[in-house]
């Protein structure tokens, strides 16, 4: 399993350009006393200018929102009165190759994927996903475009397996493995080392009017998707003789730690390491000061 851009087991957690230098990148503008680009014959500060102040105001507030909730997530999640179901989980995600003895070892990006899942897709024994606690909690709190994000986000999909089948700049074309359903999705970052016909572990989730990921998201080289999505249809099938009024939504909330336990075994069957606790030669330790407070609240 790779992060996007960068192994797993690699230093670098994966880069988020700033909405401004994003902006650089895609479009560039013309001067205050420039023609309009509408072809309206006026001078751009005359004509489009006011209108497109307005409108960059307005990404920057989503894109700002988005930002702070991510950051607050992470921290809600850490909290020590989740240091038990913290601990239930690891195991469960990571197919035992890492618990609360060994969490302190994770990399960066192992961590904010771990704690993505544990927010949004993991069901406590209280029967209570804690993204729903934190919008009970915090939701007064946020500002409109915070509290409009995390609207969305309280009912994102689970995290899923996306196939890449194009890409443009900033946007991926992405292929739901099960269901067939496509999707173009922003990525500050673009495809990385990802190619066509590898497979995306990630979340979707909506950011004003266009896809992102929830955050650093993975992905299993075609080469190694091998009978993944047999694996998937099988727990499937099996899941809906249990729970005969399940859904496919329902199905990947219980079971999409299937996509992360397939890319284990394949990073172990071609050699690799499949966490970064196993790689002799890591250099990551980030994560390890923040798993230590929680390890130290079950005592």
């Amino acid at each position: 399993m790779y992060a996007i851009g960068r192994p797993v087991a690699g230093p670098a957690r994966r880069k988020r350009l700033k909405t401004r230098d994003v902006d650089k990148m895609t479009m560039q503008k013309p001067g205050r006393n420039d023609p309009c680009y509408c072809g309206s014959g006026k001078k751009y500060k005359q004509c489009h200018l006011q209108a497109d102040q307005q409108a960059e105001q307005e990404r920057r507030a989503w894109a700002e929102a988005a930002r702070y909730l991510r950051r607050d997530l992470l921290k809600f999640a850490r909290d020590e009165r989740f240091a038990e179901a913290f601990a239930q989980a690891l195991p469960v995600y990571w197919n035992g190759l890492y618990d609360m003895e060994t969490a302190d070892e994770m990399s960066m990006p192992e961590s904010f994927r771990f704690i993505d899942w544990f927010l949004f897709d993991y069901v406590p024994e209280n029967g209570r996903r804690l993204i729903e606690v934190y919008h009970e909690e915090r939701y007064a709190a946020l500002s409109t475009y915070q509290q409009k994000v995390l609207d969305a986000w309280l009912n994102a999909p689970p995290g899923g397996g996306y196939e890449l089948t194009g890409y443009e700049g900033q946007i991926l074309h992405l292929r739901d493995i099960l269901t067939g359903e496509t999707f173009a999705v922003y990525e500050p970052a673009g495809h990385g080392n990802v190619e066509i016909g590898d497979v995306i572990l990630a979340r979707l989730v909506l950011v004003h009017d266009r896809l992102e990921f929830s955050t650093t998201a993975a992905y299993i080289p075609k080469s190694e998707v091998a009978d993944l999505v047999e694996k998937l249809q099988a727990a499937k099938t099996a899941d809906f003789a249990e729970h005969p009024d399940a859904d496919h939504a329902s199905f990947m909330r219980r079971y999409n730690h299937l996509l992360v336990h397939h890319a284990l075994e394949q990073a172990e069957k071609n050699g690799r390491p499949p966490v970064a606790r196993l790689n002799p030669n890591r250099a990551d330790k980030a994560v390890r000061k923040a798993v230590r407070r929680m390890k130290s609240r079950l005592k």
